[in-house]
């Protein structure tokens, strides 16, 4: 059975990476077991997809540069993870990754599979918040099964993933970035992007979650109190470089999780967090909370301070005022 459309397309990318030269027409399509002029066709499309290959008569053709796009071979190339990104679909729009990803979840979709997207009609953040998903971005929602989970430790995902974030944009960009509870991404004090986990589960045992990732890279026009890393450094960057490494980061972190080394993790994340010693209004279900952060506890709940000296600890909650203590 000869291989579809779009594998084809992936066969002859690689074929052409593993060649540093020209490969030959010939033996290209030899290889693949197609006519040279079915050949043709596809390196047109992988040119129309945004592949710069180069012909030369008598020589061949050669594979001068690949998009900066999430097409599954290119996420997939040299990633080296164990399981996630084994399976990944890619839309150039979409109303939301995280309802794809949901879907495939309840279709039996393994763990590790991820929904990529260049732009989102309907992307959200917490509390269905508009995630407003210019092109430019990273947007993609992760498939996760976590075997050992509760759902009161739920928090620590959300918590893992944004530090993950932050070390695979600090490892491709020297950026250092901040997070601020419970799923802020920052930089220089402006929202760079957010984690959002959605949760299918069955009494207190979780079946899947769906962990989306938004990240403003390359794009210019944001809202106000929001800027990208391009808006930051004033220079354009590989979002597939930053994307990968953090997909790698987000795997090696999850497997502590999982092997129930979270601790260090969440010191980790503890550490970037802009919040410590200021002085919060959190929305609480319909009430206002006042009092000063302290840190987060073991399960990534945030440790409150009120002015009587009680500490409170919160799961889940909206912050809608944040100023430095007297």
């Amino acid at each position: 059975m000869k291989p579809s459309g779009k594998n084809l397309d992936y066969l002859i990318v690689q074929a052409l990476r593993d060649d540093s030269g020209y490969f030959s027409g010939e033996e290209l399509a030899s290889k693949l077991g197609i006519s040279r002029q079915a050949l043709w066709k596809h390196i047109s499309n992988l040119t129309d997809r945004g592949y710069d290959i180069t012909a030369v008569p008598h020589r061949g053709y050669k594979l001068v540069s690949s998009p900066d796009k999430f097409y599954p071979e290119e996420v997939k190339y040299k990633l080296g993870t164990k399981f996630l990104a084994t399976q990944v679909y890619y839309y150039d729009a979409v109303d939301s990754t995280q309802k794809i990803a949901w879907q495939l979840g309840l279709e039996g979709a393994p763990e590790g599979t991820i929904v990529f997207t260049e732009t989102q009609s309907k992307g959200r953040g917490r509390l269905e918040r508009k995630w407003i998903s210019p092109a430019g971005g990273i947007y993609f929602s992760l498939l996760l099964r976590p075997k050992s989970l509760l759902l009161s430790e739920i928090t620590q995902i959300s918590l893992i993933i944004s530090l993950a974030c932050l070390k695979g944009i600090k490892e491709t960009t020297g950026i250092d970035c901040q997070v601020k509870w419970p799923n802020d991404i920052l930089v220089s004090g402006k929202k760079l992007g957010g984690v959002l986990c959605e949760i299918n589960a069955e009494a207190d045992r979780v079946l899947f979650l769906i962990a989306g990732v938004g990240i403003n890279i390359n794009s210019k026009d944001l809202p106000s109190g929001a800027t990208s890393l391009h808006l930051y450094a004033k220079k354009k960057f590989r979002r597939l470089d930053i994307t990968q490494e953090i997909i790698r980061q987000i795997e090696a972190a999850y497997l502590k999780v999982q092997q129930g080394e979270s601790g260090e993790l969440l010191a980790e994340w503890s550490k970037s967090c802009i919040l410590w010693g200021k002085h919060l209004e959190l929305k609480l279900s319909g009430k206002i909370i006042e009092g000063t952060a302290v840190n987060i506890d073991d399960k990534g709940y945030l440790i409150l301070r009120v002015d009587n000296g009680t500490q409170h600890k919160v799961s889940a909650g909206d912050i809608v005022k944040v100023r430095s203590c007297r």
